[in-house]
């Protein structure tokens, strides 16, 4: 019996008991490549606008009083390269657009946000008061967000607040544009209320509660349309093994979307 039947008669004896996605394997070997598989190992670069909101202190029920005490140093130097180090995994690399030291909006409204920000919880069932994004959103000068010919393309941003209010450590804004908020102050902690300054950086196999650089890329990672709870193990996006990783489908998703911005 030639090559050609005996494969054919392979498939008709056995075709029916293998795994769907086996079969195509097979009968696609030779065949033109998915389009994903082509350009995955293509490295994406994002551009990313670092904000450090100055001239705000949020003072908290503890008596702990904060400001943002992260550098631009800081910046470049550890939570950028450790970032993109986690975001390696999906050849996806943000690239520092600028660095802006901006001092806070203070309206007629100021001292009451502030103020709220300071007391703010989450609600029964562990969402974030969306209140105070409005009030975060307010403390940013416009000349720096996103401008309307800006939308939809290769600019992102990060803005570095104090404190994100009682247990919480950062958000994507997507009702304000993807301007996306982190507090370099947490008491997002099972053992005590009092805020404190998070580590830039920490070891990812002894993973608490997250380093301040992890924090951002679990939030920017929003911005390109990841959501909690998706993959199972030691998970970047969240869940209940929370460590560094990004499943395969979240890379998939993630660079779709990248793409997408950098048309």
């Amino acid at each position: 019996m030639n090559l050609t039947k005996k494969i054919s008669s392979f498939f008709s004896k056995t075709a029916y008991c293998l795994p769907i996605s086996l079969l195509i394997f097979i009968l696609t070997l030779g065949s033109t490549v998915p389009s994903y598989s082509q350009d995955k190992n293509d490295v994406i670069e994002l551009n990313i606008r670092v904000h450090l909101m100055q001239g705000i202190t949020v003072c908290h029920s503890t008596g702990v009083c904060m400001e943002n005490w992260v550098t631009p140093e800081d910046v470049r130097e550890i939570i950028f390269p450790e970032v993109n180090a986690i975001w390696e995994q999906a050849n996806i690399k943000w690239v520092i657009e600028s660095i802006i030291e901006e001092d806070v909006v203070k309206d007629e409204n100021y001292e009451e946000s502030v103020a709220y920000m300071a007391t703010t919880h989450r609600d029964s069932k562990g969402h974030s008061d969306p209140v105070r994004l409005d009030k975060l959103y307010s403390f940013m000068q416009p000349e720096y967000r996103t401008q309307p010919d800006e939308v939809g393309k290769n600019l992102f941003h990060i803005y570095l607040f104090p404190f994100m209010g009682n247990t919480s450590q950062g958000n994507a804004m997507k009702k304000h544009g993807m301007h996306t908020c982190v507090g370099t102050w947490t008491n997002k902690s099972k053992t005590s209320t009092t805020p404190r300054k998070r580590l830039l950086v920490e070891d990812h196999d002894a993973y608490v509660y997250g380093s301040l650089s992890r924090t951002i890329a679990h939030e920017i990672g929003h911005t390109l349309g990841l959501r909690h709870n998706i993959c199972k193990i030691k998970c970047l996006m969240g869940g209940k093994s929370r460590g560094y990783s990004l499943c395969d489908s979240q890379i998939e998703r993630s660079r779709e979307f990248a793409k997408k911005r950098i048309k």
